[in-house]
């Protein structure tokens, strides 16, 4: 076998190095990058919240929605999660097309524990400081947008 020449000048060696090497430092930098986003990420998931007491409404008509909604939450694993109940709205008034959450109690991050974990960012404020639950999730036609 022949060994091949390198015709390279000794400055287009020391540029070839220079290049491989930001080359290298750049895929490092990156790495670097998405894993401290991932360890970040990681953080702000464990939001430190006591017991959060939820009411799940269904406010869309479709049959057993609170209740398959429950269950996923209860199967997902959901930490600090008590559900207190989940029935269909007052007077079985389905007139939700968007799910939304109630506030009940202005605890913020109760709030954003559970805009987290549900995905739901839509909120009304109800507060009621005579009510055992926190919050309410009224549950439109998008359920199954957040809860698949």
């Amino acid at each position: 076998m022949r060994k091949t020449k390198n015709n390279l000048s000794p400055a287009e060696k020391r540029a070839s190095i220079v290049i491989i090497s930001l080359v290298c430092l750049i895929i490092i930098i990156a790495f670097f990058l998405i894993f401290k986003k991932k360890e970040n990420k990681i953080t702000e998931d464990k939001i430190p919240v006591t017991s959060l007491k939820l009411t799940i409404l269904n406010g869309c008509g479709f049959d057993g929605a609170a209740k398959d909604v429950k269950e996923f939450l209860i199967n997902k694993d959901v930490r600090n999660l008590d559900i207190i109940a989940w029935k269909n709205v007052e007077r079985n008034m389905f007139i939700y097309d968007k799910t939304i959450i109630v506030v009940k109690k202005n605890d913020q991050k109760k709030l954003e524990y559970l805009m987290k974990i549900t995905g739901i960012d839509r909120r009304i404020y109800a507060l009621d400081a005579n009510t055992i639950e926190d919050m309410q999730i009224i549950l439109g036609n998008d359920y199954n947008k957040y809860f698949k």
